[in-house]
């Protein structure tokens, strides 16, 4: 399987209760000047065997995916354009390691350590990067500014009707 359609047999489209859980990593793209810089964001941790990062699209959806750097090799072109394309938020030096020692280099990202490892395999190890994760963009100007205006504009809006 090659490129898109290898990624999207992979992706674990998540529920409601994940986009209500992560606004800061969801609304990123809104935002230039949110932490990502108004790029979408990818949270990924990875080993020496493969990689796991959840999508925050800014079609309001959140995919869930994981694979093998061998799987990613017939994914090529797909997975080179989603690691240029988007704001990368990464678990742990060790991650960046991974990614390069596999020919893979984000261009815009940031190390994001929850303090403790995080198992690529373990859901309740990724959740906690991606807490985590979250906490760091509420706590960003950016979303505070972003979340401001869209309190203006529904008092505003209010007030108009």
């Amino acid at each position: 399987m090659q490129g898109k359609s290898f990624f999207m047999s992979r992706f674990i489209s998540r529920s409601g209760e994940w986009q209500c859980r992560y606004p800061g990593l969801g609304s990123a793209w809104q935002n230039a000047q949110s932490l990502s810089g108004g790029r979408q964001v990818v949270a990924a941790t990875a080993d020496a065997n493969g990689i796991r990062c959840v999508f925050f699209s800014s079609l309001g959806s959140l995919l869930d995916f994981s694979a093998s750097w061998a799987e990613l090799e017939s994914a090529r072109t797909w997975w080179h354009f989603t690691i240029r394309w988007n704001f990368w938020l990464m678990s742990d030096e060790d991650t960046l390691v991974a990614l390069r020692a596999a020919g893979y280099d984000p261009a815009d990202r940031t190390i994001a350590s929850p303090g403790t490892p995080v198992n690529r395999r373990c859901e309740r190890s990724f959740e906690m990067f991606l807490d985590h994760s979250e906490a760091l963009f509420r706590r960003d100007p950016g979303f505070l500014m972003s979340r401001a205006d869209l309190c203006d504009r529904i008092q505003h809006a209010d007030a108009a009707s």
